[in-house]
C-alpha cells in the first residue's frame, strides 16, 4: 500500500482489510487486536498516525517518534507470552511523511493455516478474525475450527463404539465391484467385507486397545444414514436442480429423505455425479450467454468442483451442508469449513495440496473419481481459461467455502450490439476453426468472412467494439489486427504454463549436460 498525499489519506476507509490508529506517542494496545484479526483472516494493513472526525473520516495525525513506536512494535512480536506468532518482516513496516507529519504503514499478511490461530496474551480465547472493518472476538466453534485446520488427517479418527454394523453392506459391494474392476489382481472380489475394509484403510488398528476400529472417513463414505448421524448430528447432503421456471427446484436429492435411504458420502457421490453428466449432454437454450460447451471439458471440471467439495469439507461444523446447486448458466457447490489454501492460490492453478480428510481422498482416488490432492484447482482453471468462461466465484471463511462455476462466457455487453455488430465480435472472439498461429485477425480477414459488410460500415464495427473493450486492437493502422481480451486469470495460467515449459526446459538441459 503506497499512501504518499493528502488526498490518498482523506479517500482511505477502514474496511476488512485496512485499519486506522490515531498512534501519537506509542503503539495502541488495542491495535493488536487488529494484528490478530488480519492473521486470522486475510492479512491487512494497519496505519499508524491516522484519527477520525466527528464524521469517521480519516483524518492525517501523524505520529511523534516513528522509530521509537515501531521498536517498541517489535519487541512485543518477539514476547510469545504477548503474541502467539511474529510474521512480520522488515519490508512489512514502511514509514511515510505527507505534509511533515508521519504515519506508519504495517502490512500484516495471512497466517499459514497451521500457524492459525494468532492469540494474544498466551490466551488462546484472545484470538480475533476481521469482519467487514472491525476486529470480532472468536466464539468456541470458530476457535474449535481453527485448531482442527491444523491437522492433515481429521478423517483418520478411530471410533470405539462403532463397527461394520454401522456400514451400509450394499455401498460396500457397489465400491467393491468397482476397485475389482479398476484392480483385476487385487483379489478384493475373494475377500470377506471385514478384510476389505480393512485392507482399504476403513478399518484401522487401536494399538492402544489391539483392536480394529472403524474410522471417521470410512462412517462418512460407508455409514447408514443414522449412525452417521449419531457421530455427526449437523450431517446433511443436498442436491437442487434449479433450471426453468420453477420458483424453488426441478428435482432434489436430500440425506434423510425417505426415498433416499442411507445417504453417505460414496451414494451421495453416484446419484449427484449422475445429474451432474446429465446435465451436461443437455443441449443448452441459451443463446444471449454466448455459450461455448464441449462436454468433456465440462465434466471434468464439474467432477473436480464435486470431489473436491467433499474431500474438503470440515464435517465437524455445525454450520452448513454439502450442497450442489445446478442453475441455468453455472453450478453451484457448498461444503462446511475453510479452504485451507488461501482463495488467490486456487485461481493460479496448481494450488498446493492441504489435506484436512485424506482417507476420503485415497478412498475417492481408488475408484477413479479424483488424483492426487492438489489437482482439483488446476484442472477446473484449465476448463475455464480453455472455453473462456466467466471467472469462477470463490468465497471461503470459518463457516464454508462457497464455489460458483460458470459455464459461460463473460456477460459483456452485447446485449445491445447490432446483428452485423455481433457476427464481428463473435468472429473474433469465437473463431476455433482458423489455422493461425495466434487468435488475431486482419481487417482484410473480417470483411473476407462478412463480404455483405461494407468497409466503412466495417470501420465503424471494429471501432465501436474496441471503444467497448469488447475487443482490442493491436499495432499500427496498416499493420493492424484485433483480438479478443484476455482476462487477467487466463494471463496467470498462460504465465504458469510458460514457467512450467522454462522449468522442464532447464531440467532437460541440465540433465543432458
Amino acid at each position: 500500500m503506497e499512501l504518499t498525499t493528502l488526498e490518498a489519506i482523506v479517500l482511505l476507509k477502514e474496511s476488512s482489510q485496512v485499519e486506522y490508529k490515531k498512534a501519537k506517542n506509542d503503539f495502541p494496545k488495542d491495535a493488536w487486536k487488529s494484528y490478530s484479526a488480519f492473521a486470522n483472516t486475510t492479512g491487512g494493513y494497519l496505519i499508524l498516525g491516522i484519527s477520525e472526525d466527528e464524521n469517521k473520516k480519516p483524518v492525517l495525525t501523524g505520529v511523534n517518534n516513528a522509530e521509537k513506536i515501531i521498536s517498541d512494535f517489535c519487541s512485543t512480536l518477539a514476547d510469545r507470552s504477548k503474541i502467539s506468532l511474529n510474521i512480520i518482516k522488515n519490508e512489512d513496516i514502511k514509514i511515510s511523511v505527507i505534509e511533515d507529519k508521519t504515519i506508519i504503514i504495517i502490512h500484516i499478511k495471512e497466517a499459514k493455516i497451521k500457524d492459525k490461530p494468532v492469540y494474544l496474551n498466551n490466551n488462546l480465547t484472545h484470538t480475533y478474525i476481521r469482519l467487514h472493518s472491525q476486529d470480532h472476538q472468536v466464539d468456541t466453534q470458530q476457535l474449535s475450527s481453527m485448531l482442527r485446520n491444523q491437522s492433515d488427517e481429521l478423517d483418520y479418527e478411530l471410533l470405539l463404539n462403532y463397527d461394520i454394523s454401522d456400514l451400509d453392506i450394499d455401498s460396500i459391494n457397489s465400491y467393491r465391484a468397482i476397485l475389482a474392476k479398476r484392480y483385476p489382481t487385487s483379489n478384493y472380489s475373494e475377500m470377506d467385507n471385514q478384510k476389505f475394509l480393512e485392507d482399504i484403510g476403513v478399518f484401522r488398528k487401536n494399538r492402544d486397545a489391539n483392536s480394529m476400529n472403524l474410522t471417521v472417513a470410512g462412517l462418512l463414505f460407508f455409514g447408514k444414514y443414522n449412525s452417521i448421524i449419531d457421530r455427526f448430528p449437523h450431517y446433511h447432503v443436498d442436491f437442487f436442480d434449479k433450471r426453468g421456471s420453477s420458483q424453488r427446484w426441478s428435482f432434489r436429492i436430500e440425506s434423510g429423505n425417505l426415498d433416499f435411504p442411507d445417504m453417505n458420502l460414496f451414494n451421495y457421490y453416484r446419484l449427484v455425479s449422475e445429474k451432474l453428466l446429465l446435465s451436461v449432454n443437455r443441449k443448452f437454450e441459451l443463446d444471449e450467454y454466448t455459450i461455448r460447451k464441449n462436454p468433456t471439458d465440462l465434466t471434468v471440471a464439474l467432477r473436480e468442483a464435486f470431489v473436491n467439495m467433499i474431500i474438503h469439507a470440515d464435517y465437524f461444523l455445525n454450520t452448513t451442508a454439502l450442497i450442489v446447486e445446478i442453475h441455468e448458466p453455472y453450478y453451484v457447490f457448498i461444503n462446511p469449513g475453510i479452504m485451507k489454501i488461501p482463495v488467490k492460490e486456487f485461481f493460479a492453478g496448481g494450488a498446493r495440496s492441504l489435506v484436512r480428510n485424506p482417507l476420503l481422498v485415497n478412498l475417492f482416488t481408488r475408484m477413479g473419481a479424483s488424483e492426487h490432492a492438489g489437482s482439483g484447482s488446476l484442472k477446473i482453471i484449465d476448463v475455464v481459461v480453455k472455453n473462456r468462461f466467466k471467472v469462477p466465484e470463490l468465497e471461503s471463511d470459518l463457516e464454508r467455502t462457497y464455489l460458483k462455476l460458470w459455464i459461460a462466457e463473460p456477460l459483456l455487453d452485447i446485449f445491445n450490439l447490432k446483428a452485423d455488430e455481433k457476427k464481428v465480435y463473435g468472429f473474433i472472439c469465437n473463431n476455433q476453426n482458423s489455422n493461425k498461429p495466434s487468435i488475431k485477425f486482419t481487417k482484410k480477414e473480417i470483411a473476407d468472412a462478412y463480404p455483405d459488410i461494407s468497409d466503412a460500415r466495417l470501420t465503424r464495427i471494429l471501432n465501436k467494439l474496441s471503444d467497448q473493450n469488447l475487443i482490442v486492437k493491436m499495432g499500427a493502422y496498416k499493420n493492424r489486427t484485433y483480438a479478443r481480451p484476455i482476462s487477467s486469470l487466463e494471463m496467470i495460467h498462460r504465465l504458469g504454463e510458460t514457467y512450467d515449459i522454462m522449468k522442464q526446459m532447464f531440467y532437460e538441459d541440465k540433465s543432458d549436460t
